[in-house]
């Protein structure tokens, strides 16, 4: 019998063998027992399972001792490299000069970066301000996308909104318009102006009629009404004619004048322009003025001349 195997061999139970060199299938040592009575076990199970375990064990060390190694190279790395560049912070003066000088691609860099658009230059003007008045259009619309503040005006009390109205953009005008919470049509510039009269300059007829809605009621009639009444006349616009007379709590008078227009077209004989003015809400007793012009009076009798003494 073969000195490698356990001397109790009656069963598979008590056959003992060594498992670091457990016997081939088939012997050369002559055995007097028979094969057939004796269960082997599976050589390939008794090896190969532990070996290929201690495989698999081996690679997850690995796997997980490089991650490791991975990490702390990473941490080196950062302890040890430059810093991150500071970020730089632009002011909003230079979104004011890119404007000013029309440089495109700083305007497009400063609205990226979200720089302030509501900066002044020394004169007190915005970038909105300074892009309506170049009638930078394109710039103006980027820049109230923005965030620009419509009402904001200059030293001058001129503003987004006069620009784009001195210029008859109608879109424009409509735009600012639309995003002006503080809007006063009265107000005036340092040179006496106002949004009226800018609107007559940009000879826009929408832009005329929608500033003459928005006027509050007023006592006395200002150069701009004045010119305002004086061209819807002489266009014979009769709801313009009714709405400047019920902006008024006085009647009209000439450019200049102070006998109202109803006088005039009296004196003048004028019936066309006497019953338009009747029409459209002219007060019938309206008073003659202490001191008359004189080419009102020239126009009346010899006789009633003396009016004005």
């Amino acid at each position: 019998m073969d000195m490698r195997m356990g001397w109790n061999l009656d069963s598979r139970e008590h056959a003992t063998f060594n498992w670091i060199r457990p016997i081939p299938a088939y012997s050369k040592t002559a055995s007097n027992l028979s094969r057939s009575g004796v269960g082997l076990l599976d050589e390939s199970r008794i090896i190969g399972g532990p070996i290929i375990n201690m495989r698999v064990l081996k690679r997850r060390f690995v796997f997980r001792a490089g991650v490791v190694v991975l990490i702390l190279i990473f941490l080196w790395a950062m302890a040890i490299g430059p810093e991150p560049p500071a970020r730089i912070v632009i002011s909003p003066g230079e979104l004011v000069r890119a404007v000013t000088i029309q440089r495109e691609s700083l305007i497009d860099l400063y609205l990226i970066e979200h720089v302030d658009p509501n900066g002044r230059d020394a004169q007190g003007r915005t970038p909105l301000l300074i892009a309506t008045s170049q009638q930078d259009w394109k710039t103006a619309r980027r820049l109230v996308d923005a965030g620009a503040l419509v009402d904001v005006a200059d030293k001058n009390g001129f503003t987004p909104l006069m620009a784009a109205t001195m210029h008859g953009n109608l879109a424009m005008f409509q735009l600012l318009l639309a995003r002006s919470a503080n809007l006063h049509a009265e107000a005036r510039c340092a040179d006496g102006r106002d949004l009226l009269g800018f609107a007559l300059d940009g000879a826009n007829p929408e832009i005329i009629k929608t500033v003459e809605e928005r006027l509050p009621q007023m006592r006395q009639w200002t150069s701009s009404t004045r010119r305002a009444f004086t061209r819807t006349l002489q266009a014979g616009d009769r709801e313009q004619i009714r709405l400047l007379l019920g902006k008024h709590t006085t009647p009209p008078a000439p450019e200049g004048k102070s006998t109202p227009f109803l006088a005039y077209s009296i004196a003048a004989n004028n019936s066309s322009l006497f019953a338009t003015l009747l029409s459209c809400g002219a007060d019938p007793n309206t008073a003659l003025p202490s001191r008359c012009d004189k080419d009102f009076l020239a126009l009346l009798p010899e006789s009633l001349r003396s009016y004005q003494y």
